[in-house]
């Protein structure tokens, strides 16, 4: 029978670091809630004098650690106004989604949760948008979220990544007017799913390590029990002697996050003793190692110096030997000077080999330990997301390696790109990476690594200065990325924006590419601007002079051109002087006659010469006139016939035989022969005057009024 330990077991970084803390600050000190899922460290903790406290009026230690967990506002809130020391070991995978949650909730956006409702660290979560998370678990949950407009999608650190996935391809983008999703799983937690996985699909036994309480074991033990059904989760030594093994089985064991490392070696000691060969991890040789040999290679110690001289530094270090410093191992680059080291002054060191059997000491180096201070330096400095810059030393399954200072740098594929994975990680090999640290494993001196988050956020970044200079009728500069049926695809400072054919050019144009061509840089004018939907218009021919402008410079008025009959309507024609530019000749303008349709001077496609009679700019209408540019049409003269005899004959004899105007009787009804007088009865005017009385001198007859 064989037995498999899985790579990677124990705590996690988190973990870890708030237990030592707690350690370390023992015995007056005391943890808001249970520091980890795990019965056997929290009595050990409490061995050592660290009690645990469940509310802020039960904080009676002069210091409170803050779990890997995290806490809500009003609770970090309640814990600083106690005035005790507060030493915050929250996991700075679940801070990052503190401060995610935060901004977007300040910025109006509902807040979404994948998790477990009952986890501290969803509690803590829900706790930065004032408890109004909605809290899900599977994708038919799902309803609840679309009666808001914004949502903020995050999830807990320890959800499976195949779960939260199916969620995230669940969501009905439509029903949402603006949504923003986050990748805010663990890796640790990913790598140990994933590893579970592969383990139960390859033994035949399964033994999960851990506390039933423990939220991120049980979900190694679901995933593997889906796979597996002899599956068996291992909370103390007397659950595994219960368990019944095979001589042919192949046994996987597995660990959570919150599992011991003394609970990991007394399994592996009882499968040593009682089942058969056992194949473990190098990392968990290196435990058993440290913890049944002194003089570990690797090790950090710190010894006083016996003696200098030039061959290096002798030191007491402890134990059975002495060490020594080799004159080569001790700056980084200055010289040795064996007269800087007296006898008494402490050193710090790290174990680099066997006992030498020339000197019957144990090799040790003080330059290897200058190094890994130097890199502790920027190591401390990137600790809260700073970003930092190191060159890619080589690929390796599932990603990329890089080193900082003594710490070896690793960037999952996933986290290479912004979007999607990398077809070959190979291209980026030796290339500057830009980077910001997802998890630090100091013992281990490695770093989980991110340029995915960096370009994320420079990307953001760029948005936001997008958005607050791109707006209505600002000119821009873009770089024309391809042509469609309906427009041109334009990059401005990398964001994709449209130029409608219509607004290409003042003319009437097929294909965006009789105006513009993929990869030249033009100026555009911005029309309209949608943040929401991330859309931008522009317009190219709004910053071109219209062809009417340069056609009033081109034909002024009273200028004759030769046109091109476009059209014919029942008031006149319309005539093309150029594409674009049309002028009407009114049916009065087009002939000297009188004509009632144009069609009986003018066709369709005739080209004729008109005189520019008037321009109107502001309708942009062009006067023409055909006739100005023909010449004037003569009139007849008028031409006397001449008669015939025989014609004078008949005229003369029907005058001939006509009275004289003196010997015509006038009719009798015929008054028009009678002459006027005063007293005629027919003269009214007459009849007026008659009877008055007229001074016949009329100045002397004024002179006696």
């Amino acid at each position: 029978m064989q037995v498999v330990f899985s790579k990677n077991l124990g705590y996690c970084s988190g973990v870890k670091r708030a237990i030592e803390l707690a350690e370390a600050n023992a015995p007056d000190v005391c943890t808001f809630g249970e520091l980890t899922h795990n019965e056997w460290v929290i009595r050990s903790l409490e061995a050592k004098g660290i009690k645990v406290a469940h509310t802020a009026s039960e904080i009676t230690a002069s210091k409170v650690i803050i779990r890997s967990h995290g806490v809500g506002k009003d609770d970090y809130d309640a814990i600083v106004a106690t005035g005790k020391q507060v030493i915050d070991a929250t996991c700075p995978f679940v801070r990052k989604i503190h401060e995610i949650v935060k901004e977007h909730y300040d910025n109006g956006f509902h807040i979404v949760i994948v998790g477990d409702r009952e986890h501290p660290e969803v509690k803590g979560i829900n706790g930065m948008c004032g408890g109004t998370a909605t809290i899900i678990s599977s994708e038919d949950e799902l309803e609840a979220v679309y009666e808001y407009e914004k949502a903020c999608f995050v999830s807990q650190t320890t959800v499976p990544a195949k779960i939260y996935a199916n969620i995230v391809k669940k969501i009905n983008k439509d029903r949402l007017k603006t949504v923003e999703i986050f990748d805010t799983i663990c890796y640790t937690t990913m790598v140990r799913q994933e590893e579970a996985e592969n383990l139960a699909r390859k033994c035949t036994v399964i033994l999960v390590l851990g506390s039933t309480k423990s939220k991120n074991t049980k979900m190694l033990f679901d995933i593997c029990k889906n796979i597996l059904s002899r599956t068996f989760l291992i909370d103390c030594l007397n659950e595994l002697k219960k368990i019944k093994f095979s001589p042919d089985d192949m046994v996987g064991v597995l660990a959570g996050a919150s599992t011991p490392m003394e609970l990991i070696m007394e399994v592996k000691s009882y499968m040593s003793q009682n089942v058969g060969e056992v194949f473990v991890s190098d990392e968990l040789k290196a435990g058993v190692e440290e913890s049944l040999v002194s003089y570990r290679e690797g090790k950090r110690v710190k010894g006083k110096v016996i003696s200098a001289d030039d061959k290096g530094i002798r030191l007491s270090i402890g134990g059975k030997y002495d060490g020594i410093i080799y004159a080569n191992e001790v700056n980084i680059d200055e010289p040795y000077n064996p007269s800087d080291f007296p006898e008494g002054m402490e050193i710090e060191a790290i174990i680099t080999g066997k006992k030498d059997a020339d000197t019957d000491c144990i090799p040790l180096s003080k330059r290897r330990v200058d190094l890994i201070k130097e890199g502790d330096k920027i190591v401390d400095s990137i600790r809260e997301g700073q970003v930092f810059e190191v060159i890619a030393s080589s690929d390796t399954k599932g990603g990329l390696l890089a080193r900082l200072g003594t710490y070896t740098v690793f960037v999952p594929a996933s986290q290479v790109k912004e979007v999607g994975f990398p077809k070959d990680l190979k291209v980026y090999v030796k290339k500057k990476l830009r980077l910001t640290a997802l998890e630090i494993d100091d013992n281990r001196h490695k770093i989980i690594a991110s340029q995915k988050k960096v370009l994320e956020a420079e990307r953001k970044e760029r948005e936001e200065i997008f958005w607050a200079n791109v707006v209505p009728n600002v000119v821009v500069s873009g770089t024309v990325k391809r042509i469609a049926s309906f427009g041109a695809f334009v990059s401005v400072d990398g964001f994709d924006c449209l130029a409608h054919i219509v607004d290409l050019s003042w003319n009437h144009i097929k294909t965006a590419d009789e105006v513009l061509k993929i990869g030249e840089t033009y100026d555009f004018l911005v029309l309209s601007v949608d943040r929401e939907k991330g859309h931008v218009s522009l317009g190219y021919k709004q910053l071109q002079p219209h062809p009417f402008t340069l056609a009033m410079q081109k034909y002024p008025v009273g200028s004759v051109v030769s046109g091109k009959v476009v059209s014919i309507v029942q008031f006149g024609a319309f005539v093309q002087l150029e594409p674009g530019i049309e002028g009407l000749v009114h049916v009065s303008e087009a002939s000297h006659s009188f004509i009632k349709n144009m069609n009986e001077v003018v066709k369709i496609g005739d080209t004729v010469d008109v005189k520019v009679l008037a321009i109107d700019e502001p309708t942009r209408r062009i006067t023409l006139s055909i006739k100005a540019c023909l010449p004037e049409e003569p009139q007849p003269a008028e031409v006397k016939k001449e008669l015939t005899d025989e014609e004078r004959e008949e005229r003369n004899k029907k005058f001939s035989n006509r009275p004289k105007k003196s010997e015509r009787k006038p009719k009798e009804d015929d008054e028009s022969h009678k002459e006027w007088n005063e007293e005629s009865s027919n003269n009214p005017f007459a009849d007026l005057l008659k009877n008055l009385n007229i001074d016949e001198n009329p100045t002397e007859n004024s002179e006696n009024k």
